[in-house]
């Protein structure tokens, strides 16, 4: 737990060094391992993410992925310079992934959606970052379309604006009861892009308002933040399913 704690106060999938990087120009994600030499594997990566999501292998569901969410108040939410997130504490929410136990340690989003399912990607995604004891990465990826008004942006808008008092997410019915998710390894889809990320893209999408995606690009300064797809050196990905509440 303690390196938990360590590693979540400087751990960000949207923020993680103190390299100057972004999503443009000569810092773009084309010379992101030029910047700084931890930086290198984003190149030389053979298991880089995001990727087409295209081939894969069905399993049934064998209770690998078990989720245990409530409505939970982050420690804060802001803009970092690279996109909107949700700082939470450990221990907090939790996945066990093959009853080993992962915290939640922050939510965030892209614009557009990184991964793309049969090339397909909705306008924006959010990446639930899980962390175990010794550091490893779980990291839930789901897209949002454009349709009812989405409650978690409510208060999140709401806790961005009043950064002194946070209030409570709705996570425990924030995902489908059932989803469909496919499985595999990859990386942080930002430098220094270090791999061994275990990834989980729900099939299944949430919904947001028009007004709510504008509030969203509003706050990202109308930037967008998403790495190109990587080239997918035959991943493994396996396509099942899960309970994610009663």
């Amino acid at each position: 737990m303690k390196n938990i704690l360590v590693l979540a106060g400087l751990l960000s999938l949207s923020a993680l060094s103190a390299g100057e990087w972004s999503y443009d120009k000569h810092t773009g994600a084309h010379h992101w391992d030029k910047l700084h030499k931890d930086y290198a594997t984003c190149k030389s990566g053979k298991n880089q993410s995001p990727i087409n999501i295209e081939h894969y292998y069905h399993t049934p569901d064998k209770e690998n992925l078990v989720f245990d969410y409530e409505d939970r108040r982050p420690t804060s939410v802001s803009y970092d310079h690279h996109t909107l997130v949700a700082k939470f504490a450990p221990p907090s929410n939790t996945i066990l992934y093959r009853d080993h136990p992962y915290y939640l340690i922050n939510l965030h989003f892209h614009i557009p959606m990184e991964f793309a399912i049969h090339s397909k990607r909705e306008p924006t995604s959010m990446h639930l970052v899980h962390q175990d004891d010794e550091g490893r990465l779980l990291v839930v990826g789901i897209g949002f379309h454009i349709g009812d008004a989405n409650p978690l942006f409510t208060t999140l808008f709401s806790s961005f604006k009043n950064k002194s008092a946070p209030k409570i997410l709705p996570l425990e019915t924030l995902l489908p009861s059932d989803i469909h998710y496919y499985h595999f390894n990859g990386s942080l889809t930002t430098p220094p892009c270090t791999e061994g990320v275990s990834w989980f893209i729900v099939e299944e999408t949430l919904s947001i308002s028009q007004k709510q995606f504008e509030e969203l690009k509003r706050i990202m300064h109308s930037k967008p933040n998403r790495r190109p797809l990587q080239k997918d050196y035959n991943s493994v990905i396996i396509k099942s399913t899960t309970r994610v509440r009663d």
